[in-house]
């Protein structure tokens, strides 16, 4: 049957005065129900694989599966349900049965996706009186439902878009309030609040969010990582300008200010994630033996991996901009605009004091806000001026030219977050791992057991992943000039020659890890895998890497042995510099024929190019 398809969209305006020439009201509203065929193709369990039988072939092979308790082959391949982990047998029930055969792409379902949107805007004009100003409020909504589909109905397994059933709403609201000072002088007042927040569920059972369980080859049960989502976006703006207008001059003061905040409860594995390859139940050194659903149906896990995060971590960042700005005319074919722009970029905070820095003297966690310590990760820097300035110039009748500079502060990362304190480990991932490849992390039915967050202490880092800041780091900048000469040469037809220039200083780049070899110890060459007892053992996490009783002589020659990664957190130190040539022919319609030719020649170069 051909896959549905159906969108339904619909709104309305309505607008007019509710008092004669005073107040205005104007509302509108769309929606939308659009529900699209899906089809998702799976690989599940075969009929004799779910009776513990591997006979049938798997990528061209039948594999020999071998016992982990006596590292026999199981007869005629086949596993005794008796022997099946009772977790893994009641798993087994969630794989839907087969829809066609073979091993591979054998299970089909067919559904419908729905997406449905709601949107609406109300604004009031009110005008004060003939002198007395102008004032407007507005407000407006949208939301957006999504139900996509997933490879299972319990809605387990990988889905393309949107990771699971997620319900998104903005809300805003807006006013504006102008009024004359005098016959020269205006003030504009503005003001608005905008939220949105986004809540996506992941794969339920009973309740309770489902685990991921990922077997290598097959759909996996659950949720994929990142998919229970809650987080919500706050930002209030407060701008108020001066404006005073004469003969040769209009000049405009005022003041920017912005409060922004970030919550977010978004754990990747909220309720672990469990993995399952072929060890334990293959012959170590041989090869096809061993297969991924033969160790799920004995519970033999190879890795597990859960993210615990209490509470949402609650980011604030706040920025203030003063400004004035000049539009002279000196003459009647010039015109000069000038303007300076101060910022005040305020590091952001945890709401609750939910961060942490990795300090690389002592080699410990330092927790903002508490002990003594700042609660934020970088320092205020107070000489972000931003200048900027222009020229415009009509040489002859047909001729202008025009030139102009500009200053712009941007976030304090360098990208598009002014966020700067790391999370950990208020947000930490716990795991329990294989250490020989030849015993299990644990079994099913007996549990990862002893699950519990690293306490935020000093060495709460050790064996993970740690971060760092750069603390006298400032702001990024953007600075971007251009010239230009524009000449008509017949009625209708210019042709225009232009040079742009912009370069950005401090932009953000990704996260840099610090705790490597340099180039004169990575020559040391194969020596650096030799294994060599752990200085850290016991203190370090059993579940991690480093945790075992031997080490590689590479991680001991690193500078922060003890640590996975000490990366720099959101290290806004790369540049990018671009230089672009512009030429442009441009006829306006003119008996019934227009037309626009363009060629730019142009030149990028950053170090910076991955950041999102």
């Amino acid at each position: 049957a051909r896959p549905l398809f159906r969108r339904n969209q619909f709104g309305g305006v309505l607008g007019g005065p509710v008092r004669r020439n005073r107040t205005f009201f104007f509302a509108d509203y769309q929606g939308q129900r659009q529900t699209i065929g899906r089809t998702a193709i799976s690989t599940v369990p075969t009929l004799l694989q779910r009776q513990g039988i591997f006979t049938e072939a798997i990528s061209g092979r039948v594999p020999h599966i071998y016992d982990p308790v006596t590292r026999h082959p199981f007869a005629h391949n086949t596993i005794p349900q008796d022997r099946f982990d009772p977790t893994s047998a009641v798993l087994l029930n969630r794989y839907p049965l087969p829809t066609s055969s073979g091993t591979a792409n054998n299970y089909r379902r067919d559904a419908n996706e729905t997406n449905d949107q709601d949107q609406f805007d109300v604004r009031v004009d009110r005008q004060l009186g003939s002198n007395s100003g102008h004032v407007f409020i507005r407000v407006s909504s949208f939301t957006d439902r999504i139900m996509p589909v997933a490879p299972f109905r319990d809605g387990s397994g990988a889905v393309s878009g949107t990771a699971g059933p997620q319900d998104t709403r903005a809300r805003s609201v807006a006013t504006n309030y102008s009024t004359p000072l005098s016959a020269s002088h205006i003030n504009e007042l503005r003001a608005g609040i905008t939220t949105r927040e986004v809540h996506r569920r992941a794969a339920r059972v009973n309740g309770h969010i489902l685990p991921t369980y990922v077997i290598a080859g097959y759909q996996h049960l659950g949720s994929p990582a990142n998919t229970e989502t809650d987080f919500q976006t706050n930002v209030v703006h407060l701008v108020d300008t001066i404006t005073w207008s004469s003969e040769r001059h209009t000049i405009k003061a005022g003041v920017d200010f912005r409060s922004l905040g970030l919550d977010v409860l978004q754990p990747p594995s909220p309720a672990g994630l469990y993995q399952f390859n072929a060890l334990f139940t293959d012959l170590p050194g041989v090869s096809n033996t061993g297969a991924p659903l033969a160790s799920f149906l004995l519970g033999q896990v190879q890795s597990f991996a859960i993210d615990l995060q209490s509470q949402p971590i609650q980011n604030r960042a706040h920025v203030q901009e003063y400004f004035a700005q000049d539009d002279w005319r000196p003459l009647d074919r010039v015109t000069v605009n000038a303007g300076l722009r101060y910022t005040l970029n305020f590091p952001s905070h945890e709401r609750n004091d939910q961060s942490a820095v990795f300090n690389l003297d002592t080699q410990q966690l330092e927790y903002l806000g508490r002990d003594g310590h700042p609660r934020t990760a970088r320092r205020l820097h107070t000489n972000n001026f931003g200048p900027r300035f222009g020229l415009v110039g009509r040489v002859s009748e047909s001729t202008v030219v025009r030139a102009g500079y500009g200053l712009v502060w941007i976030e304090q990362t360098g990208i598009t977050t002014p966020f700067t304190t790391p999370s950990f480990p208020f947000l930490q991932t716990v795991t329990r791992r294989t250490l020989d490849n030849v015993t299990p992390a644990f079994t099913l039915a007996h549990g990862a057991g002893g699950i519990a967050a690293v306490p935020a202490t000093a060495a709460a880092g050790l064996g993970q992943g740690v971060f760092a800041v750069d603390r006298e780091l400032g702001s990024g900048y953007v600075q971007q000039w251009n010239v230009s000469a524009q000449r008509q040469l017949w009625s209708g037809a210019s042709i225009e020659l232009a040079y742009i220039g912009s370069k950005i200083t401090r932009v953000g780049i990704p996260d840099s890890n610090v705790n490597q070899l340099t180039v004169d110890q990575l020559a040391i060459g194969p020596a650096l895998l030799e294994r060599e007892p752990n200085p850290y053992f016991g203190m370090v996490p059993a579940s991690s890497t480093l945790g075992e009783a031997t080490i590689t002589r590479a991680q001991l020659m690193k500078p922060y042995p003890q640590y996975a990664t000490v990366s720099l957190y959101r290290n806004n130190v790369g540049n990018t510099n671009y230089h672009g040539v512009t030429a442009k022919l441009e006829q306006r319609l003119w008996r019934g024929m227009s037309y626009s030719v363009v060629y730019t020649r142009s030149r990028l170069m950053d170090d910076a190019s991955s950041v999102f």
